[in-house]
């Protein structure tokens, strides 16, 4: 068994934004590539990358095979600063911390993980618009940057998306193909078991127990819980995320790419589960004709998995995936 460390940190971006970022390595393997964990669009890092249950952690799974990890939180998530405007009452304005902006903090994340490993480049992953995200920080710095694993990406390459499109919640009413920020604001309250249920619906059996570890379940949404000081002060708790990642994801879901990929020159490893209700495979192919440039692209689309492959049971899709990834990094 190899015994892992773990340390919590800050580091200021280059607008001066405290960013959290936990460190995860182990004591005597740290050898291969760094990689920076970037979350998705409503969740903080250790919600998706750190969980303490058995199978909950693939930067301990990654760091036990000699990669350093270190999973940040952008800006307005988990233990980071968040904006003003979130200690105040939601508003009906432009959404705050936008994709683009949180390059600012994938960066500072970078040039950590780069000073303490001595690397000059590293490797990102990202889930949903937080592999835009990582796309977007390889297109401004692609001397920082080797691999890129984009889990179940979000480009933009087509329209039409069945949850993110003209005439969706998400869609102005007044002024169709912008973002209903009349509705959604500034911000929002996102319920604990949102994204659970989410999960639910993607395993295609009547026994989701014997797909997901019910325990693994509960450490979630634990997290998402303690990712927000805040949190129990509302009943029941939920937790605050700006809405700028949201409005981008609606501006992809209509077909607006909000970067283009023959601006990555990096290895690149596209990870689409055929449950994922989230990232389509048109959208997809035409991610993979646009990586022009990129150093080598590699589909892995494993059947039979969902969006959440990385925290369902070992035997449901996690292990291999922790292997294809390992060889890719390799």
């Amino acid at each position: 068994m190899v015994e892992i460390s773990r340390n919590d940190i800050h580091v200021r971006t280059v607008d001066n934004v405290r960013i959290a970022i936990r460190d995860v390595h182990a004591a005597d393997v740290s050898a291969r590539t760094p990689m920076i964990m970037m979350h998705g669009t409503r969740i903080p890092g250790i919600s998706e990358y750190d969980l303490p249950v058995e199978n909950g952690s693939l930067s301990a799974d990654l760091a036990a095979k000699g990669h350093r990890c270190f999973i940040p939180d952008a800006r307005g998530f988990g233990r980071s600063d968040r904006p003003a405007e979130m200690s105040e009452p939601r508003t009906k304005n432009r959404p705050i911390v936008r994709t683009l902006e949180i390059t600012r903090d994938i960066d500072a994340a970078v040039d950590h993980a780069r000073a303490e490993t001595g690397f000059e480049k590293v490797a990102l992953m990202g889930w949903g618009v937080g592999a835009t995200g990582i796309m977007m920080y390889a297109a401004l710095w692609p001397e920082k940057v080797s691999h890129l694993i984009l889990y179940c990406p979000v480009y933009g390459g087509v329209g039409g998306h069945h949850r993110f499109r003209v005439g969706s919640q998400w869609d102005d009413p007044k002024e169709p193909g912008r973002f209903n920020q009349d509705e959604f604001g500034n911000y929002t309250y996102n319920a604990v078991d949102m994204l659970g249920a989410d999960w639910a619906r993607q395993i295609p059996i009547e026994d989701k127990d014997a797909w997901r570890a019910p325990d693994m379940l509960a450490a979630f949404q634990q997290a998402l819980i303690d990712g927000d000081p805040t949190a129990k002060d509302r009943t029941p708790p939920t937790y605050r995320s700006p809405n700028g990642m949201l409005e981008d994801l609606y501006m992809m879901g209509t077909g607006h790419k909000l970067m283009h990929a023959s601006q990555v020159y990096s290895r690149v490893m596209i990870v689409r589960p055929e449950y994922d209700t989230l990232s389509r495979m048109p959208d997809i192919e035409v991610l993979m004709a646009d990586l022009v440039h990129a150093e080598e692209v590699r589909l892995y689309a494993p059947s039979n998995t969902t969006q959440y492959v990385m925290l369902d049971r070992p035997e449901r899709g996690r292990n291999d995936l922790l292997a294809e990834m390992d060889d890719f990094l390799d």
